[in-house]
């Protein structure tokens, strides 16, 4: 097969930076998006690497973008929607506009991008669609209920897209990393702006404890990014990605518990049919 053209959001740091030096060396093409003109001079010192400014909060400018990719190189075979950031914080400290930002980042634009990208995809009879979920897409926990509420949304919109295009031959997976030693939790991490110290007194300061991850995350980004590209590369063997052990943990706790509700709730269940 000839080189692959991989649209990538969130090129210019962690994860997503990762994939696209892996890739780059293996010869196929990377279109990245970056927030910066500093990031795009970086990204683009490669022959088979161009990157382009997006604002992701913002999804009117997503159709052009692919139609300029489009026109340039004439195919998109693996779209890969990396981009995204956490907001940790109690619900109830939470500001609206804080929120919206949260979804339009880590749901709206991959929905666009998906909605862009699918026509070209159902035209060839081929592509894959790369969804970066969470472990906390799986279950969520103490001041990370926004964040893993927008990855809650980004795995129901992937299960059924997958079952949506598989007719025409395209493929999705939904990765769910765990901690991976990136800068998710550095410089890229963000807080709610309000902050009720009754919480921290009776759970801990999730600003605190956040912070001493950092740097500490048991999750390698280059293993993980390999095994992105494996699953691609093999035709996408399994729709689910777990990446990580705590995510293989979260699973095995996730299914117990609800082993635990079944066991508990199943005559109540069953007794309000007709």
């Amino acid at each position: 097969m000839g080189q692959k053209v991989w649209l990538i959001t969130g090129v210019s740091k962690g994860l997503g930076k990762e994939l696209s030096k892996q890739i780059l060396d293996a010869g196929d093409i990377v279109i990245g998006t970056v927030r910066n003109e500093e990031d795009q001079q970086t990204f683009d010192n490669n022959v088979n690497a161009k990157s382009f400014i997006i604002d992701l909060t913002k999804t009117d400018h997503i159709d052009s973008l692919i139609n300029e990719v489009i026109e340039q190189y004439g195919q998109i075979d693996v779209l890969v929607n990396n981009a995204g950031f956490g907001v940790f914080g109690m619900i109830e400290e939470f500001e609206e506009q804080e929120i919206i930002r949260q979804f339009n980042v880590n749901f709206m634009s991959v929905w666009k991008l998906c909605q862009a990208v699918i026509p070209y995809m159902r035209n060839k009879g081929q592509g894959v669609i790369v969804q970066l979920s969470s472990r906390v897409g799986i279950t969520a926990g103490i001041g990370n209920g926004i964040y893993a509420a927008s990855k809650f949304a980004l795995e129901g919109m992937s299960e059924s897209l997958e079952q949506e295009v598989k007719p025409f031959g395209i493929k999705v997976l939904l990765v769910e990393p765990g901690a991976l030693r990136t800068d998710f939790f550095g410089e890229s991490v963000y807080y709610a702006r309000n902050k009720f110290p009754l919480y921290a007194e009776k759970l801990g300061d999730i600003r605190i404890n956040t912070k001493k991850i950092n740097g500490n995350q048991p999750g390698n980004p280059v293993a993980a990014a390999q095994a992105i590209i494996r699953a691609v590369n093999n035709d996408v063997p399994t729709f689910r990605l777990p990446l990580t052990a705590g995510t293989i943990e979260t699973m095995k706790a996730k299914i117990a518990d609800l082993q635990n509700c079944i066991a508990l709730t199943e005559e109540i269940a069953v007794s309000v049919d007709y």
